[in-house]
């Protein structure tokens, strides 16, 4: 009897979880951004955000980062996955994914240049200040280790510190789809870059004072700095996550993976 007991309560734990996780997507075929906002570092100029054919051209002339993020949103726990084509690069420039985004910080993952004379393009994730644009510690960080000279081989070897992470990395590709995708699970963040895993951060918030419970939940979203780029495929994948929209199959010559993705279904 036991035995039959635990095993609906199983049964029944299993149903409330799978009923609880949502997946919410969005395509931007509907040409309409009604539920998304900019939010930029440093009160900078408005970006240009437009869809056409179903897809989101965004355009950013300086290194200020712009960010989409979805309104009224506070998530916690997710996997978040997004299409990009990067168009062209306007000097410094970088591609980026925000999570946790709130009034006056986000936890962005960032593909680039960054806002120091590094040598080689980089990933990076840490903490943003919307107010400054400052990414968290990092240039001091590298100051401290011993200035220019040396960033070319702590860059190589990377750099993996509380919530500041820092590696090598290429461009992404002009004119090619590339796929991110990154998993938010607590302190974890793990970000994935044409399905290869890149970069792992560890960001326990109640070690900073300064946050006072800042980045605990907060909005999601994706943005550029120095690039005219191409988004689609939105899709965020989750716990208490609303149930919105689907992908739908475009004539398109993107990513074998996107393909891979539709076939199978999401995860």
């Amino acid at each position: 009897m036991k035995s039959a007991t635990l095993i609906v309560g199983c049964i029944l734990f299993l149903f409330i979880l799978s009923v609880s996780a949502g997946t919410y997507v969005d395509t931007f075929d509907d040409r309409k951004l009604m539920n998304w906002k900019e939010v930029n570092v440093k009160d900078s100029r408005p970006g240009k955000w437009r869809v056409f054919n179903g897809e989101i051209r965004a355009e950013s002339q300086d290194d200020n980062i712009r960010l989409l993020v979805l309104k009224d949103v506070e998530w916690i726990n997710y996997e978040v996955e997004l299409d990009v084509m990067p168009l062209k690069r306007h000097g410094k420039g970088h591609i980026v994914l925000a999570v946790r985004v709130t009034q006056t910080r986000a936890i962005v993952f960032t593909i680039g240049d960054i806002f120091w004379d590094a040598p080689l393009p980089i990933v990076t994730g840490t903490i943003l200040s919307l107010e400054t644009g400052n990414l968290d510690g990092l240039p001091l960080w590298f100051r401290l280790r011993g200035g220019q000279k040396n960033i070319e081989n702590v860059l190589r070897d990377g750099v993996n510190l509380p919530c500041k992470a820092v590696y090598a990395h290429p461009f992404l590709k002009t004119n090619e789809w590339s796929h991110l995708k990154l998993k938010v699970s607590g302190d974890l963040l793990i970000l994935w870059v044409n399905e290869k895993l890149v970069l792992n951060l560890i960001c326990r918030l109640d070690n900073f004072v300064f946050l006072k419970g800042d980045l605990a939940i907060g909005s999601v979203g994706f943005g550029i700095a120095g690039y005219t780029a191409l988004f689609d495929n939105f899709v965020v994948t989750g716990e208490g996550i609303p149930n919105r929209g689907s992908l739908s199959v475009q004539l398109q010559d993107k990513l074998g993976t996107t393909w891979g993705r539709l076939k199978h279904g999401l995860h």
